[in-house]
């Protein structure tokens, strides 16, 4: 990476249910975080990492049905655990065949789709499809080893996953949603190449400069 973008932001799904995320860069890689609501009450809490080559390495999700835990390991396996309230057991995954090309998808998350969009952009032309196999969590609390899932790129910025509504990001990466709003994640311009905050005095407690990425679509919908 010779730039690190460092960015939070804002926006809603078309089922009126808000979404709140940050994207950090460091060392390592890329670290994703989502919280998703609908009024009070919340959806589900995510963080996702991604690797110095883009590819998935972490996750954890946390949802009313319980909580995930996945990582692929230098095998090429899969391995996790949900946790949910009333199971007689912890449910694990171990073993699953997960490799460097394999995605792991979170049905209902802007975040995911984003983090796969970003991964797929160098290697996926505007107008091409491609089919991968990976991991989806399912909106109901199932877990599906998908042996093909669908990757389209309609342009630039508008891609497809299996079934879903057409979503949007940037050429960052980044999340487009409607009525989205974004904020640079530092109070500061950062020390290593990360988005600088534009005529910003030098005072820890001023706010970054708004800036607007909505767009006319709202994300959301169901994958196969």
């Amino acid at each position: 990476m010779t730039a690190w973008t460092r960015i939070a932001g804002w926006g809603v799904l078309a089922d009126g249910s808000e979404v709140t995320w940050t994207v950090a860069d460091g060392r390592k890689g890329r670290r994703w975080r989502e919280v998703v609501t609908r009024g009070t009450a919340v959806i589900h809490a995510l963080l996702l990492e991604s690797d110095r080559e883009r590819r998935f390495s972490h996750l954890e999700l946390a949802r009313p049905d319980g909580l995930w835990t996945f990582h692929p390991e230098l095998d090429g396996m899969l391995h996790g655990n949900h946790v949910g309230r009333g199971e007689m057991e912890v449910r694990h995954v171990v073993g699953w065949p997960f490799g460097s090309d394999h995605e792991l998808i979170v049905e209902g998350s802007p975040v995911s789709l984003a983090a796969l969009a970003w991964r797929r952009a160098s290697s996926v032309a505007d107008g091409v499809a491609v089919d991968v196999a990976g991991v989806v969590i399912r909106l109901g609390g199932d877990l599906d080893q998908a042996a093909t899932v669908r990757i389209e790129r309609l342009s630039r910025m508008r891609w497809r996953v299996g079934e879903g509504d057409p979503f949007e990001v940037d050429d960052e990466g980044l999340p487009l949603l409607h009525d989205g709003e974004t904020r640079a994640l530092e109070l500061v311009p950062p020390a290593f190449g990360g988005k600088p905050v534009e005529n910003a005095p030098p005072h820890p407690e001023v706010r970054p400069k708004l800036v607007d990425k909505s767009v006319s679509r709202p994300q959301g919908g169901r994958l196969s």
